[in-house]
């Protein structure tokens, strides 16, 4: 059986029969006498007005039990009056009561408050409840607490039926919407005995203010009000003589035309409930298939609306999560596989580090990632290096948030990969570049919006040990480089590098029609500090005099270690003339050496100069002609400088 139809029999049996059980039971009633009609219509009312009274009464004892559970007991029970007082007054507000009453176990009134003052048992009724208390000597207290009728309440319950009403006591009406003060009686009773039996008398026909009614009462609860008194509820007689058949026949057309409404009203919301249901199958069934552009309109803002509206949001969610997790896994290949590529194969530090830098963004979709070399020991006693990209991401508060959160990584003072919280919308995840126990660098990501996943902290270790690699490898290089070019007593260039270097140097000077200088130092008589004061005092002077030379000539001037105690500057661009103004500079400098460990140890310095192209046109040439003038000046006499 297909959905609509259950709907449809379900519409059937809950609301269209029963609607059809419900217009015959009342075409019934309503054919009936006008005085049975009325009859269940005052009861109907009087008992709905006693059951709210009851509610209220009820509501009005569990206003009160939890009132005094919140009150001060000890006062209310063995306080002095006033205190009494007080916390009866207590009382009363909490539970919203109009008046209360407290008495002792004898039954008499020890404290009262409000409408429950020593009039209250003749004023006006009362809805009323009563709670025991015990002391702690075992003896029982009461309190009643007193609360107004809702009169608005009851009047609506009575015109609802278009019924009068008022409340009875000895025969005369207390309040309600019949005349007040206006005396009850019956045909056999003059003050209307019926209305002080318990329960509810039988109809009665009775005169209010001189006006025959239909009427009927009942006894309220003693325990329900502070007096007792009784309900009463009437119907002017004129009225009650309505016809029987009119009533009839108006009971069956609304029958007719009730089955009608509901029959096609039962159609309508069947289509309109499975119609949705039916687009909802259908594109849940093409999903399956990989099908998720199928739509389903949304025609409603009930349930099914609310349903279709979701499934369509579901859609969107799972096309942009495949989405994106295409676009992720896409970057994060080409990241990979880019930074893996340059990493392994780059030998410049500064694009090495702007590309790994850039790879770990572009695999993480980080706001900003941030690269440091440490090229001497742990922080702070280091310099940056090198910055990731993209540079205009950081201010210069960022910056130095970077710079410290790379120190604290490196030294170890935070966990690597620990997720830190530096703003209300920002995060930060930060990596060391560790090789042999030692951290080289160290590579902090930024995040403007949410929290890095396991997955993105991942990639980033990866490429941060990558990058380590990386740097690694072009330190080595790099050393085995000075290791090849470098004299190590004296940190200047060796003789092979001068060779190369001055080869490059005379091509150029050839290329551009230009000067160039080369002179050869020699320490005179170096043979004797090292047989006088030894060989350490020897390794002393041979550095001392190395830091002189280098300090003293031009950034593109080039010092290297000849052999021995010889040296040699190639000056580029030079002419013979400037160079030998350099040269005595230097002499006098090395002349005025002065060791402290060695303090008698003096040196003086012999230096022959030869210039491209006058004195060579090739680097054999001018070393030739420079060391010629050298031993002329060992001849002339020593710490001299003669050009070629």
């Amino acid at each position: 059986m297909k959905l609509h139809t259950k709907l449809y029999l379900f519409f059937a049996g809950i609301v269209i029969l029963p609607l059809l059980v419900v217009t015959v039971a009342a075409s019934v009633v309503l054919g009936r006498s006008a005085k049975d009609a009325y009859d269940g219509r005052l009861q109907s009312s009087l008992a709905a007005a006693t059951a709210l009274i009851s509610a209220e009464a009820q509501g009005l004892t569990g206003d009160s039990q939890a009132a005094l559970q919140r009150a001060d007991v000890r006062a209310l029970l063995a306080g002095e009056e006033t205190s009494r007082i007080t916390a009866l007054s207590s009382v009363a507000a909490e539970a919203r009561a109009t008046g209360a009453v407290l008495r002792d176990p004898a039954g008499a009134a020890v404290a009262s408050v409000g409408s429950g003052g020593p009039d209250y048992a003749i004023q006006a009724p009362q809805i009323a409840t009563t709670i025991r208390l015990s002391r702690p000597d075992g003896s029982i207290w009461s309190a009643m607490l007193l609360r107004s009728f809702d009169a608005e309440a009851l009047q609506k319950v009575f015109t609802a039926q278009g019924l009068e009403w008022g409340l009875v006591e000895n025969g005369i009406v207390t309040a309600g919407s019949l005349p007040a003060a206006a005396e009850v009686r019956d045909e056999n009773n003059a003050q209307a005995q019926a209305f002080s039996l318990e329960g509810t008398a039988d109809a009665l026909t009775v005169t209010v203010a001189g006006r025959e009614m239909f009427a009927s009462g009942i006894m309220l609860p003693q325990d329900n009000t502070n007096i007792g008194a009784a309900l009463f509820t009437a119907v002017p007689a004129s009225i009650v003589g309505a016809s029987s058949r009119q009533a009839l026949e108006a009971g069956l057309g609304l029958m007719l035309g009730v089955a009608l409404m509901a029959g096609l009203l039962g159609l309508l919301m069947t289509r309109n409930i499975t119609r949705p249901l039916r687009e909802l199958t259908h594109a849940a069934a093409a999903g399956m298939e990989g099908d998720l552009d199928q739509k389903v309109e949304v025609r409603s803002n009930d349930e099914v609306g609310s349903l279709a509206n979701s499934f369509g949001m579901m859609q969107k969610n799972i096309r942009d999560y495949i989405s994106e997790l295409e676009e992720s896994r896409t970057q994060l290949l080409l990241a990979l596989s880019y930074a893996g590529e340059i990493l392994g194969s780059t030998s410049n530090r500064a694009r090495l580090m702007k590309t790994a830098a850039e790879a770990a963004r572009l695999a993480t979709g980080a706001d900003g990632i941030w690269v440091e070399l440490f090229p001497n020991g742990l922080p702070p006693e280091r310099r940056a290096v090198s910055t990731g990209a993209p540079s205009f991401f950081f201010d210069s508060k960022l910056k130095e948030q970077a710079v410290k959160l790379a120190d604290r990584v490196a030294s170890g003072s935070i966990a690597a990969g620990e997720v830190i919280e530096i703003s209300q919308s920002q995060r930060v995840v930060a990596f060391p570049m560790m090789a042999d126990n030692e951290a080289l660098g160290a590579m902090v990501a930024f995040f403007d919006q949410g929290r890095p996943s396991e997955e993105t902290r991942s990639v980033l270790a990866t490429l941060t040990d990558q990058a380590a690699i990386a740097v690694e490898n072009v330190n080595y290089g790099e050393l085995q480089q000075l290791l090849a070019t470098t004299d190590p007593m004296t940190g200047l260039f060796n003789f092979r590098f001068l060779c190369s270097n001055l080869d490059q140097e005379i091509s150029k000077s050839r290329r551009y029609d230009r000067q160039l200088s080369v002179s050869i130092i020699d320490l005179d008589d170096f043979k004797a500090v090292n047989d006088t004061y030894g060989h350490q005092a020897g390794d002393k002077l041979l550095r001392t005099v190395a830091e002189v030379l280098a300090s003293n000539v031009r950034d593109a001037d080039m010092v290297a270690r000849y052999g021995g105690e010889e040296f040699s500057i190639v000056f580029p661009e030079t002419l013979k003339t400037d160079a030998m103004k350099v040269l005595e500079k230097l002499r006098k400098e090395i002349a005025a050496i002065f060791l402290e460990d060695y303090p008698d140890v003096r040196v003086t310095a012999s230096i022959g100069l030869a210039s491209y192209p006058d004195d060579g046109a090739d680097k054999t040439e001018l070393l030739l002609r420079a060391d010629k003038a050298l031993y002329q000046a060992k001849r002339s006499g020593k710490n001299r400088c003669i050009a070629a």
